[in-house]
């Protein structure tokens, strides 16, 4: 199943591996309006530079990300 995650950076953090899950779902017809309410929802939070990925279940690969 694939999924739509929503990352964002609290504030006064600036370093990406200080991101935390907001929130993930399936990405269907109602992703987009999900990731925007998200996203306003984070920000009246304090929330800032948000990143939407994309997961389809699949395990990662830590070896090939270190060696590249």
């Amino acid at each position: 199943m694939r999924e739509v995650m929503v990352y964002g950076l609290r504030q006064g953090e600036t370093e990406r591996y200080a991101e935390e899950l907001l929130a993930a779902f399936p990405n269907n017809h109602l992703a987009a309006r999900n990731v925007a309410a998200v996203q306003a929802a984070a920000s009246r939070d304090g929330f800032h530079s948000f990143r939407v990925a994309n997961w389809n279940g699949e395990v990662p690969n830590f070896g090939k990300a270190v060696l590249g």
